[in-house]
């Protein structure tokens, strides 16, 4: 898929992350953002302690817990990590136009012409539309180079269900880990 780009959106600046600035943005993001789906590691393949976290952003439905005396150490390690993971692995950091605010992350798993994408909005900006602006720059990115594009929602996780219908994905019958559905982005012709 190679490097993403800075995306835009009416309000929003989706910039990459780099191994530069993944500590910048863990210290700034930590406060309002640890514990709503951030974890040390995300790409495990369960075992013990591990859950329905998701991951940085819904992308890893094997994702261990995060740890609660250094959340913004545990969002620093799991962002140099996404950041060192190569092209296959892409995060944005999503600022506000009018401001050099953070409103969030937004990230894609690549695998071949496959991108799961997930976002997570800090606790402070949440319902103002951000996350349906960024999914909808990613996936609309995506699908222009030609990639299926698809998520993964909790079970019984309603505000997921109703980003993902805004997103234009439709839910499919798979699920992982018993608690995440796959859904997707038809392609469009």
């Amino acid at each position: 898929m190679g490097e993403g780009p800075t995306l835009t959106t009416p309000r929003l600046l989706a910039l990459p992350l780099t191994i530069w600035n993944a500590g910048y943005v863990a210290e700034e993001l930590a406060p309002t953002l640890a514990f709503t789906a951030v974890v040390a590691r995300s790409g495990g393949r369960g075992g013990d302690g591990v859950g329905p976290y998701g991951g940085i952003v819904g992308t890893d439905p094997h994702a261990a817990a995060p740890d609660p005396l250094d959340p913004a150490g545990s969002l620093r390690r799991e962002l140099r990590r996404r950041a060192g993971a190569g092209r296959s692995v892409l995060t944005w950091v999503l600022r506000l136009k009018s401001g050099p605010s953070a409103v969030g992350l937004i990230a894609a798993d690549t695998q071949g012409r496959r991108a799961v994408v997930g976002v997570s909005i800090v606790l402070g900006c949440r319902h103002e539309g951000y996350a349906t602006e960024a999914v909808r720059a990613v996936a609309g990115w995506f699908e222009y180079r030609g990639a299926l594009v698809e998520t993964r929602i909790r079970r019984g996780d309603g505000i997921g269900k109703r980003l993902g219908q805004a997103t234009s994905f439709v839910p499919t019958p798979v699920l992982i880990a018993d608690w995440w559905r796959i859904w997707l982005r038809p392609p469009t012709d």
